[in-house]
This record gives C-alpha cells, sequence and structure tokens, in this order.
C-alpha cells in the first residue's frame, strides 16, 4: 500500500535543484558535509518530509532557518534565493554569514551557474570585466568538459 508523501517545500525543490545542477556533481553526502548538517537533514529538506518509522507516516519537514542558511552557503544559493522561496529567515542569516564585505554575482549560464564574489565598491567598469572572465571561463570549461566525454 502506497503512502501518501507531503509534497517538498519551496526550498526543499531549491535546494535539490541546484546541488544537482553542480559540476562536477555533489552528492547528499558530501553536500551535508560541507554545509555542516545531517545527511538525514539535507535529505529530509529537499524531499519535504521526514520518515518516523516503519508503522508511522512520515511528517512534514522544514529545516531550522539557521541548517537552510548553511545549506544555502554550501551550494552558492544567495539571500535573494532564499526570499524568492519565502524564507526570509534563512536569508538574513545567510546574509550574515557572508559579511557585507564580499557580494556575490551570479551569472545563468548553459548549463549552470556561476558565482564570484567582489568588493561592494569595485568601480562598474572593473565589475563588468570580472563578469566576462567569468563568462568566458565557463564556455571553456564547458567545452573541456564536452571534449573529454567525446575522448572517453
Amino acid at each position: 500500500m502506497a503512502r501518501d508523501l507531503p509534497s517538498p517545500t519551496p526550498e526543499g525543490r531549491l535546494i535539490r535543484r541546484v546541488r544537482e545542477s553542480l559540476r562536477p556533481r555533489l552528492p547528499v553526502a558530501a553536500a551535508a558535509e560541507r554545509a555542516g548538517v545531517g545527511e538525514a537533514t539535507w535529505g529530509n529538506t529537499e524531499r519535504g518530509y521526514r520518515t518516523m518509522g516503519r508503522n508511522s507516516p512520515p511528517q512534514p519537514f522544514r529545516p531550522s532557518a539557521q541548517s537552510l542558511a548553511h545549506m544555502a552557503h554550501a551550494i552558492g544559493l544567495t539571500p535573494a534565493d532564499l526570499e524568492e522561496v519565502g524564507r526570509e529567515d534563512a536569508a538574513v542569516i545567510l546574509t550574515e554569514m557572508r559579511g557585507p564585505e564580499l557580494q556575490v554575482e551570479v551569472r545563468e549560464l548553459k548549463p549552470g551557474r556561476v558565482f564570484f564574489t567582489v568588493p561592494p565598491d569595485l568601480p562598474e567598469e572593473d565589475r563588468q570585466a570580472i563578469v566576462r572572465w567569468a563568462e568566458d571561463m565557463a564556455r571553456h570549461l564547458d567545452e573541456r568538459r564536452k571534449d573529454s566525454k567525446s575522448d572517453g
């Protein structure tokens, strides 16, 4: 008999989608270790529920703001990402963790994202040069990845 399982939370879907898009691949165990949370906490967050034993129904799961902020930090999410899924509490903690001296720039590229930090007072011309460099590097790495797959 199949159980009705709680649906993943918006933050759980975000965490899973971004973790699975990372290259090289980041398994749950490695992501949890990087974040300093238990593997069960990471898995429960992505699924949106935790199991309570063989004869008990699964229970909805929502990670603490602290745990979610550490998870987000481990995979390169921004406070804005957490705010978009309704977790302003974790966004505040993530902002504090990252500190005011650096800002994270995120660029969506095929097949994923590029993350880099820049000082907030960096002139716009220099910021744009860094963006171009990061985009070029991402394209170069993607081409190398494709070449190594075709050679293997």
